[in-house]
C-alpha cells in the first residue's frame, strides 16, 4: 500500500510540474482513471454513480487526493506563481445532515387531515398493541412531517412534543428512517458487526494505545473498543471548525458520542448532572450505564433539549444505530467533533458522504476494504 501512495506522489508530482502547478481538470481526472487502471485494488465504489477514481479526483466536486496534494504542493509557490489570491477561508454547515428531501406544501385539507391524526397519535398510548395503528398513524402524518422539519428546522424537544411516540417507541426511528432512505434502515446493523469492528480491532493490534488492544472479548465491548479505534482513526481536527466545536483531544472525542456513567444513576440525574467529559456537548449522545463488557443498559439523551429515550435492546450496536437515524430523522447536525465518524456511518448506511468526501474516511474505508 505504501508502494503505490509512493507512486501517486510520484505521478501528481510530473502532473504538478507539466502543468505548472495548475493542471485541468481533464488531466487530473485522466490521472485518476490512470490510477485505478494501473491499481484495481485502490478502486472504490461508494455507490452506484461512483466509477471508483472519485476518491483520487471528482470532477464535480473538484475534490480527492490528487487535488488535496496539488493544494499542499502549492502552499510553497511564491505569489508571483500563483494563479489565485488567496481568499479568507468561510464557515460551512457542511456538519448538517443532508436530508435532501424535497416536499410540496400541504394544502389546507391535509393539513387538517394531518391534525386530526397528530390528536389520534397523541392519544394513544405507547404499547404493542397499538403499535400498528400507531405506524398507520405516523405514515399518514408522514409528508406533512418531512415537509415541517425541513423547511421550520425545529428543535429536537419541538419535534417530540408534536410527535411523542418517537421517544418511548424507539423501532419509530426505524420506520421514519426507512421511508426517508428505502432499504437502507438494516445495513449498519448487518455491516457494523459482522465485518466492519473486526477489520477495526485487527487494526488496533498494531496500536500503542492500550485503550484500543484487540482482544477475545464479548460482542458489545468488542464494539466499544472498535467504536474507540474509530474516534482515534477519525479523530477531531483543527480544519473546518465551526458552531459546535469545543477543544477536544483524541481521548476524550468518544464521549461526544458515548458516555458511560456507573450503574444505579437514574437517567433524570445523568441529564442534571453532566459528566465532566461531556460538559460542552450539545448534540444527543448515548449514555451507557454500567459498562459495555457487562448487561449493560444504553439510553439517548440530548441535554439542551432535555430528551431521554430509553432503549429497549441492551446493545452498544443498537445504540449506535438509534442515534444515528435520530440525526436523520431530526435533521440535526453532527458533534462537530465527530462529524468523520459520522460520516464514515454515512458510508455504511450507503448514503452519500455530507459535506464531501473527506480523505482520511475514505483513506480508512480502502484499508478496510484492504484488510482480508
Amino acid at each position: 500500500m505504501l508502494l503505490l501512495f509512493v507512486n501517486l506522489n510520484a505521478m501528481t508530482a510530473a502532473y504538478t510540474n507539466f502543468a505548472f502547478s495548475y493542471p485541468s481538470s481533464d488531466d487530473k481526472l485522466q490521472l485518476a482513471k490512470s490510477i485505478i487502471t494501473l491499481f484495481p485494488s485502490m478502486k472504490i465504489k461508494m455507490g452506484e454513480e461512483n466509477e471508483g477514481f472519485e476518491h483520487f479526483y471528482d470532477p464535480l466536486s473538484h475534490n480527492g487526493f490528487i487535488e488535496m496534494k496539488l493544494r499542499n504542493l502549492r502552499r510553497n509557490l511564491h505569489d508571483s506563481q500563483r494563479r489565485y489570491r488567496r481568499k479568507r477561508a468561510m464557515a460551512s454547515n457542511s456538519s448538517i445532515h443532508p436530508v435532501s428531501i424535497t416536499l410540496r406544501m400541504p394544502t389546507e385539507r391535509e393539513e387538517e387531515s394531518t391534525v386530526e391524526w397528530k390528536a389520534v397519535i397523541k392519544r394513544m398510548k405507547p404499547s404493542h398493541e397499538n403499535i400498528a395503528a400507531i405506524k398507520l398513524a405516523m405514515e399518514k402524518t408522514y409528508s406533512s412531517r418531512r415537509f415541517w422539519i425541513t423547511n421550520s428546522a425545529p428543535t429536537m424537544e419541538e419535534i417530540f412534543q408534536q410527535y411523542p411516540h418517537f421517544m418511548d417507541l424507539p423501532c419509530l426511528l426505524d420506520f421514519e428512517f426507512e421511508k426517508m432512505y428505502p432499504g437502507k434502515s438494516d445495513l449498519f446493523l448487518q455491516k457494523w458487526e459482522e465485518s466492519v469492528v473486526p477489520k477495526l480491532l485487527k487494526m488496533a493490534t498494531t496500536k500503542d494505545d492500550p485503550t484500543v488492544l484487540a482482544s477475545q472479548i464479548e460482542s458489545d465491548e468488542a464494539c466499544f473498543k472498535a467504536l474507540q479505534m474509530l474516534t482515534h482513526l477519525l479523530p477531531p481536527t483543527a480544519s473546518g471548525r465551526g458552531k459546535g466545536w469545543t477543544k477536544c483531544s483524541v481521548k476524550s472525542a468518544i464521549s461526544y458520542i458515548l458516555d458511560i456513567t456507573p450503574p444505579g444513576i437514574s437517567s433524570s440525574s445523568s441529564l442534571d448532572n453532566t459528566p465532566q467529559g461531556v460538559v460542552e456537548n450539545q448534540q444527543p449522545h448515548i449514555i451507557c450505564f454500567g459498562h459495555p463488557s457487562t448487561k449493560a443498559q444504553y439510553i439517548i439523551v440530548a441535554d439542551k433539549d432535555k430528551v431521554t429515550i430509553p432503549l429497549e435492546d441492551n446493545s452498544l450496536t443498537y445504540a449506535i444505530d438509534k442515534l444515528f437515524k435520530m440525526y436523520c430523522v431530526c435533521n440535526l447536525a453532527y458533534p462537530a467533533q465527530l462529524t468523520s465518524v459520522f460520516n464514515f456511518f454515512e458510508h455504511l448506511y450507503d448514503m452519500p458522504i455530507s459535506g464531501g468526501k473527506r480523505p482520511k474516511v475514505v483513506e480508512l474505508i480502502a484499508r478496510l476494504q484492504a484488510i482480508m
